[in-house]
């Protein structure tokens, strides 16, 4: 893991220009740098004194980049610094008699160092070498071999590092060379304050930084270990800058780096020389062309990077063999509880083996889990993930993904959240004692079973400061607490396990218990005193309900209340009525008589009769008020009133009733006509279709007598609609909760909209006469039932939670949606192939099962597949399926005639084998990831090229066999494509072979297929 200590900061300058005037030095900043970084470029003037400032000018046309141009004379000599914040890079630039054999110089603590400078003239005279402006050694001419000056260094310190500089005595240090020497401050690999800790092995020319242990890339490589090459012209610690905006047209041709000590300066990956123009001789590659190639097993040296590797090798020099990683011991189903904080572990080998970063958990919503601690053993790696507090929106399908050089695999689990168990009611008193107390502690409760164990806790009503508790691993069985005090009130809760880590709820309500007298040594003086805020409602014409509040001081616990009622001023005798225990606080008092004005009052019962609460008043509700108004008139009077009365209200009502039922009739009749019309077939007979010899015959017969439709029926009051999910121009979809043999599941409702046309509630009874006729299939979406309300036909199939494929495979271009991360993972999708190829099987299984069933479908597209549970495809919208063999079209509509075959749009004929033709169209769209099929072309152009035997042209990333099979579902004769057992067949071996038949890798200049949205209605 990279600490980013190092500051990503890349001095460049153009070393190949002769002329002053198109001389620049850059100063980038890198992706890893803070935000806001400010940079400057200046020249060193302490050890080499000019006697005037320099003309340069620095620029900044961008946030982290600093450029110096407009160099005149001798600006371009000399010591440069490129400055920020954070750190600061040293360049030595440009030379006259001699030529460094490098501009830097790194070596570690205690080694012996060589500098050397090579004399571009044949002057026998002596050298000076001077270190940081001051005279440090000579060099004897005869001292020198092949005209290079050498000056040798033992036991390198930190102390020794700077700036050397060689001439000819006398000379100006401008006719000179200088050169850097940088000294880390440890040992050869190395690093840490006490030089006590390994480096990484840096590879391809990087060096181990001695503060903090990071490798220090050179320009054109990139990663941990500078393992990875980044694409020629390319630099930076992400691989992130281009050499074209610093002035290269040729890969970076021409330009000098400098990065931070301890690596300091170099030519690009690529090139060497003063100028930086030379490329890598044979078998040399990388910075100033230092490194060796040493590739086995046919692998090729690249001077950009290194050995490349052929198909199944990998390594520095290609020396190990790849292995598709494979993971191991997953379970597929795993279940944890709400709240908790789980580990999940996967397991995988292959080689390489799968290191830290290579393995993560996934989610379907592009949630993606990073491992906490990986363990490399010899022969797998296992991945610990961990999710601090879980929650209810964290449980679904999730993938263990592992991806290497050797390839991927990926396995997919069901994370299952329960949540753990709470009473709902409060434990019940059975038995008490003096010190005992028998409680059955659970009658109901809400959450996830099953429960492994109950919690009784309780402490006393009075001084009690922290609770007992007693746990039995059953919630069936009564509980004795023992141990208590006599006469005393107790406060106790329950609480409830289940499985797991997390497993045991909350507490449920309290109940208060009190334990009973040794004896008859015990006597209350007085019972409870009386119930507080009394209150009498009417209900009815013979209820009232009487409610309180319990008494300030119960006295020995209540058992229960008593409500003693009369009619006020009539003398009767007292009644009452108790309630069933001393917790309830409302009692409705029934069978009394109406308009009559009642007395009540309450009061407790403990171990004796409490006071009386104050008496309140209430009188029931009246059924024959009208009386009122007549009060003071003859009784004969009010007799012809009343006769009046109920002869108006009894005409009345008569009328009202044979109105409605008029109306009933009415609209059963309309109903019935309207239903018998919706399952009627059309025509009275059935077209044959026959090809001999490419020629067309059809011939027609009498239909059979249509079998009554049955279908399971669903009531309307057992149907909650949600959220509208789908909708067309005549109809939507509604998901909904409903229930059936007394269960509850989720599904999708189909409707059809208040203006749909005749034709159009033909074809949605016809796709309910072929779901009955269907039966159940995994991957076809399947009947529940339907429901006719007010004359509507209500459809309930299968609820699909990821929705339809078509929008289910564009969601998964995440080149589109995340570009970050599908440049991090190399991917353009979220789906893997192996993904990708189980939804072909899954539609070809399906449409097997409906060709063996004689169902044409008439509309197959990734637009009527859904995506259920598990990322099982299940084939939808029968709206157009017939079950007939053959099926010839005798009305307009509307048409997919994207996926439809020649036949059908020729003469409008259709069979199971044009439905292969829509499937070779359906696969192509899985392998595009939902590209619009003929995208560019217009419907008239279809027409005239598919006979002309023009076909879609193979996806980029598709396999030559799974296109052999588009094309054999794309021929023009129905009888020679394949039938769906054949191709069923087909793509299950191809599923079984673990190939990568879909390349979802991001290849160079990778395109997705377009979308025309408009062009798909067509």
């Amino acid at each position: 893991q990279m600490t980013h200590a190092v500051i990503d900061l890349t001095m460049i300058s153009t070393a190949a220009v002769t002329n002053v005037n198109r001389f620049t030095i850059t100063c980038i900043s890198g992706e890893r740098s803070p935000a806001q970084v400010e940079l400057d470029i200046k020249r060193d003037n302490k050890i080499l004194l000019f006697p005037k400032k320099p003309n340069f000018k620095v620029h900044k046309p961008k946030n982290k980049e600093a450029v110096a141009r407009d160099f005149r004379d001798l600006d371009n000599v000399g010591i440069f610094y490129c400055e920020s914040t954070q750190e600061k890079i040293t360049s030595v630039l440009l030379t006259a008699n001699f030529i460094p054999n490098y501009l830097t110089l790194t070596a570690n603590r205690g080694e012996t160092v060589h500098l050397s400078m090579q004399l571009l003239s044949s002057q026998k005279r002596d050298v000076t070498w001077k270190y940081n402006g001051n005279y440090y050694y000579m060099t004897h001419w005869n001292d020198m071999v092949n005209r290079t000056a050498v000056l040798t260094m033992e036991d390198a310190k930190y102390a020794n590092q700077g700036i050397y500089s060689a001439s000819y005595v006398g000379d100006s240090p401008l006719q000179g060379a200088w050169m850097r020497l940088i000294v880390r401050d440890c040992p050869s690999k190395k690093w840490g304050q006490t030089c006590d800790r390994d480096c990484p092995n840096c590879l391809n020319g990087g060096v181990c930084h001695d503060v903090d242990g990071d490798c220090i890339c050179p320009p054109g490589f990139m990663g941990t270990r500078c393992e990875t090459a980044c694409r020629e012209g390319m630099f930076g610690r992400n691989c992130q800058e281009s050499c074209e905006s610093c002035g290269s047209e040729a890969k970076c041709k021409g330009l000098r780096f400098c990065l931070p000590d301890p690596y300091g300066c170099s030519c690009a990956s690529g090139w060497s020389g003063s100028r930086c123009d030379s490329p890598c001789h044979t078998d040399m590659y990388g910075p100033d062309c230092r490194l060796s190639c040493k590739c086995q097993n046919g692998g090729v040296c690249n001077r950009f990077s290194g050995c490349q590797c052929p198909t199944g090798w990998r390594g520095q020099n290609c020396e190990k063999s790849d292995r598709a990683p494979q993971i191991l011991d997953l379970d597929s189903n795993l279940e944890w509880n709400l709240n908790s904080s789980p580990k999940i572990f996967c397991s995988a080998t292959g080689n390489p083996l799968p290191s830290h970063d290579s393995i993560e958990l996934r989610k379907l919503d592009s949630t993606v889990l990073k491992a906490s601690l990986t363990v490399m053993d010899s022969n797998k790696s296992t991945a610990r993930f961990e999710i601090p507090r879980l929650t209810a929106q964290q449980g679904g399908l999730w993938e263990c993904r592992v991806s290497t050089n050797g390839g991927q695999d990926s396995r997919k689990f069901n994370l299952t959240i329960k949540e753990p168990p709470v009473p709902t009611s409060a434990p019940k008193l059975l038995e008490k004692r003096s010190k005992q107390l028998l409680v059955m502690p659970v009658d109901s409760h809400r959450g996830d079973g099953p429960i492994v164990s109950t919690r009784l806790l309780y402490k006393p009503v009075e001084n009690g400061d922290s609770w007992s508790s007693i746990i039995v691993y059953s919630d069936k069985e009564p509980i004795t607490l023992m141990n208590l005090e006599p006469s005393t009130r107790y406060r106790v809760r329950v609480k409830l396990s289940r499985p797991g880590e997390g497993g045991e709820g909350a507490e449920g309500p309290e109940a208060i218990m009190e334990t009973d007298c040794p004896g008859k040594c015990c006597f209350w003086v007085s019972g409870p005193s009386s119930p507080r805020n009394v209150q009498a409602l009417p209900l009815s014409v013979s209820a009232i309900q009487v409610r309180w509040q319990p008494p300030e001081d119960p006295n020995g616990g209540i058992i229960k209340y008593i409500i003693e009622y009369q009619p006020v001023g009539q003398g009767s005798p007292h009644l009452w009525v108790d309630t069933d225990d001393g917790n309830k606080t409302t009692k409705d008092v029934t069978a009394l008589n109406g308009s009559t004005l009642y007395q009540f009052r309450v009061r407790a019962s403990s171990k004796v009769l409490g006071e009386w609460s104050k008496f309140v008043q209430a009188m029931t509700q009246g059924d024959g008020e009208w009386e009122c108004g007549v009060t003071g008139r003859p009784a004969v009077d009010s007799y012809q009133l009343l006769v009046a009365v109920v002869g108006s209200v009894t005409v009345t009502c008569v009328t009202i009733l044979l109105a409605l039922l008029a109306l009933f009739f009415i609209r059963k009749t309309l109903l019935n006509r309207r239903r018998t019309f919706t399952y009627q077939s059309g025509s009275g007979e059935e077209t044959i279709l026959q090809f001999n010899s490419g020629t067309l015959t059809l011939t027609r017969r009498p239909k059979p007598t249509p079998e009554p439709l049955t279908y399971p029926i669903l009531e309307w009051e057992d149907i909650k609609f949600e959220d509208v999910i789908g909708e067309g121009n005549f109809g939507q979809v509604i998901k909904a909760m409903i229930k059936k043999d007394g269960n509850k599941m989720s599904a999708a409702i189909k409707m059809l909209k208040e203006f749909a046309s005749e034709n159009d509630h033909r074809d949605f009874a016809g796709e309910l006469e072929v779901l009955c006729k269907l039966g159940q299939h995994p991957n076809i979406i399947n009947l529940i039932g339907a429901c006719e309300n007010r004359g509507y036909l209500y459809i309930a199939i299968e609820y699909a939670p990821y929705g339809n494929l078509l929008d289910f495979l564009r969601k998964s271009r995440v080149l589109e949606t995340d570009p970050a991360f599908a440049k991090e993972h190399g991917t353009a999708s979220t789906l893997t192939s192996q993904q990708l190829l189980q939804f072909s099987v899954d539609v070809a299984t399906g449409m097997h099962y409906l060709s063996d069933k004689q169902f044409i479908h008439r509309d197959l597209a990734a637009r009527n597949v859904l995506v259920g549970d598990n990322l099982v495809a299940k084939i939808a919208d029968f709206g157009l399926s017939r079950g007939e063999e053959v099926y010839v079209k005798k009305t307009m509509g509307r048409l997919p005639v994207r996926w439809m075959a020649i036949e059908s749009l020729n003469y409008s004929v259709y069979t199971s084998k044009s439905d292969v033709w829509s499937f070779g169209v359906l696969l192509w769209e899985i392998v595009s990831l939902g590209g619009t099929p003929y995208c560019g072309m217009t419907c008239a152009e279809l027409y005239e090229k598919l006979p002309q035997g023009y076909r879609m042209e193979k996806p980029k990333n598709c396999d030559d066999e799974v296109y052999e099979l588009m094309k054999q579902c794309w021929r023009d004769r129905p009888y020679e494509r394949p039938p769906f057992s054949q191709i069923s067949l087909q793509l299950n071996r191809m599923q079984e072979a673990r190939k990568a038949y879909v390349n979802m890798a991001l290849f160079e200049n990778f395109t997705y297929a377009g979308i025309d949205a408009t062009a798909e209605e067509a």
